[in-house]
């Protein structure tokens, strides 16, 4: 099939669609009210929010106690989380022997002097629409850039379909996905995003758009889109999104491939340099900023409010306060260890596209459809695209492989945040001819599980664990090998409670189907479910060697209430129902499965973990059937005993 002909832009539905789209954006950033909206800080965001500021007002990269201060102005709470780190102070030096030149590192000279322990270019990017805007200049920064994305997603789309059919593509692409959400959030998300979009379209756009545009050559914009050039651009915009999060390298993966396999030598090696060259340049100048190349190295902590922040008092000094944060080598141990690769791989394969919290398809199900047609077959699949495709599946195992148990990116995220930058390589896997049923099919289910995320995303941003407690979300698999890392961690209460046993059993409660516990035992909501996370503890034998428990079953007791009731439990190894009639109590038995090995950091053992849903098909008020002053909705009152192996 030959490639669709675009309209000219003037003439164009889809470009003013997303005209008005930014302008929504737009308007949305320039009016809501912030930092009464966003409750809080959450993740990273405060140092990229402090840092920023400091360009914006200081013009430096450097905090002190005026950056501290100035957090006040609109968060109480302080700069919660922030990443401060040690400057060195660094020099060259030239030597009589190979390789002539040194580097000379030694203590800042400035000793009370502190950097930010995070990249600096999405800061400096949003510093001046801050100095413009305040700080719902970050919004208007996310605005511009997700309104370039779009504009790259759909003309992309309409060189491989109608114009009409392509603006409906594009939008469900970008707004029925989790991508919305992070609109809101002052992290490099979006950024990182953009680039990666943006660096993509410019160099796949030639190996699909038409010579001719309505029977005329395309203008000067249309002609460099269409130039070898436009893989310069291509490689600046993703050197500049894997020095924001490095992890992104792979996105040049199929701009390289595809010149190999060309067999485009020069072309393969220029680009790659420039690349390079990027990457470097931006290091290099972490490196004339701070002393050192690495932004998460050396002496790097993080503080929060509990402990006091740098410069808060005299006695919050950076020695004395926060926790190391330091990240200045590989865990190999952790990551090549016979049960990261045998076991915790295949599981994690299930979870990246299927998982309640990180999965593909609940968060980006536009992208994963896209990918579905894309191998359905049809005509016109191009070189390009199987390339993308290569870089989606090195990008996938790439993260699974380096960070099994913390892929998703933890402090709470919607979906996937470190796949971010990845979902740019979906919108390449377009087929041609796509029709107005895929653009409904992308909406409908993408929708299904994103519209409430997107309709409030400064609500789910601040309680990530909210939305998965119903819904369609209820139906897919628990990630277990992320068990610290899930959003339910940002709610201590919720997490890591002792059961029973000796030792005893943690749990992590998912949902709001198990109310507290009451000695060992604890109710079951009436007519719901609770899905919980069990974690089989280690001991310490004799010689003081650590020993992890296996945790082969469990017998969940049961007092049933004042109606009659069935109660359900079920694992990975097994399901049983127990029927009760009112105030009668019994046992289930319950097969646990094999458990999944969690071994999240170096030194400590690992432990097992394991699903647990417990089911009451009834319910009963107490205040209603007996009289007590107690108005929750109660189904069975259970306790969970442990048998270790």
């Amino acid at each position: 099939m030959d490639a669709v002909q675009p309209t000219r832009p003037a003439r164009d539905p889809g470009t003013l669609l997303v005209l008005l789209a930014g302008l929504a954006l737009l308007g949305f950033a320039l009016s809501v009210d912030f930092p009464r909206r966003a409750f809080g800080f959450q993740s990273d965001e405060s140092t990229y929010y402090s840092l920023a500021w400091s360009l914006a007002e200081d013009g430096d990269f450097a905090f002190d106690r005026g950056d501290l201060a100035r957090v006040w102005r609109e968060f109480p709470s302080g700069p919660e989380g922030i990443f401060l780190k040690k400057g060195k102070s660094i020099r060259i030096a030239f030597a009589s022997e190979a390789p002539f030149v040194r580097v000379l590192r030694g203590p800042d000279p400035i000793d009370d002097r502190l950097y930010y322990g995070k990249a600096y270019i999405y800061p400096l990017v949003a510093a001046p629409f801050v100095w413009l805007f305040g700080t719902n200049g970050f919004l208007v920064l996310h605005a511009l850039l997700l309104t370039a994305s779009l504009g790259a997603a759909y003309a992309l789309f309409r060189t491989r379909t109608t114009p009409l059919t392509a603006s409906a593509l594009a939008l469900a692409f970008v707004f029925a996905s989790a991508v919305p959400v992070y609109f809101v959030w002052l992290t490099p998300e979006v950024l990182n995003l953009s680039l990666c979009t943006l660096g993509l379209f410019a160099w796949a756009f030639k190996e699909t758009a038409p010579a001719l545009v309505d029977g005329r050559a395309p203008g000067r914009w249309g002609k460099w889109l269409r130039s070898n050039a436009s893989d310069v651009a291509a490689a600046v915009l993703l050197g500049m999104a894997t020095f924001s999060k490095p992890l992104n390298i792979v996105a040049i993966g199929p701009v390289l491939l595809l010149l190999l396999w060309r067999r485009q030598w020069l072309r393969l090696l220029g680009i790659g340099a420039i690349f390079v060259a990027v990457v470097a340049l931006l290091f290099a100048l972490n490196a004339a900023i701070t002393g050192e190349m690495n932004y998460q190295g050396g002496d790097r902590k993080t503080f929060y409010g509990g402990t006091g922040f740098p410069f808060q008092t005299e006695a919050n000094v950076f020695e004395t306060t926060g926790a190391p944060r330091t990240t200045n080598e590989v865990p190999v141990d952790v990551l090549t260890n016979r049960d990261a690769l045998l076991r915790v791989f295949p599981a994690n394969v299930v979870y990246f596209v299927f998982g309640r919290h990180t999965g593909l398809v609940p968060y980006f199900f536009p992208g994963v459809w896209l990918l579905v047609r894309f191998l359905a077959g049809g005509r016109d699949r191009r070189a390009f695209q199987w390339c993308a495709l290569a870089g989606l599946v090195v990008a996938a195992a790439g993260l699974l492989l380096y960070m099994p148990y913390t892929y998703s990116g933890g402090g709470g995220p919607i979906g996937n945040r470190y796949f971010l930058g990845f979902y740019a390589l979906f919108m390449l896997l377009i087929p041609a001819g796509l029709g107005w049923g895929s653009a409904i099919v992308m909406t409908a289910v993408g929708a299904l599980f994103t519209a409430q995320l997107v309709a409030n995303p400064f609500y789910v941003s601040f309680h990530p664990a909210e939305h998965a407690k119903r819904g369609p979300y209820r139906l897919l698999p628990i990630e277990l090998s992320l068990t610290n890392d899930l959003p339910i961690n940002v709610v201590p209460s919720r997490i890591k409670i002792p059961l029973g046993g000796d030792p005893p059993l943690l749990a992590y409660f998912l949902d709001d189907n198990a109310y507290a516990l009451e000695g060992e035992w604890f109710w079951v909501r009436g007519a719901s479910r609770a899905d919980l996370i069990v974690r089989a503890p280690a001991t310490t034998d004799a010689m003081g060697r650590q020993r992890p428990l296996v945790l082969t079953r469990v017998v969940v007791d049961v007092r049933n209430g004042d109606v009659a009731n069935e109660v359900t439990a079920s694992s990975s190894g097994q399901r049983s129902r127990l029927a009760l009639e009112p105030g009668a109590q019994g046992s289930i038995p319950l097969q646990m499965g094999r458990g999944v090995p969690y071994h999240p950091v170096p030194g400590l053992p690992t432990n097992y973990v394991y699903r647990l849903s417990l089911a009451s098909a009834e319910g009963f008020v107490p205040l209603f059937t007996s009289g007590l002053p107690d108005n929750r909705y109660l189904g069975a009152m259970v306790r969970v005993r442990p048998v270790y192996e």
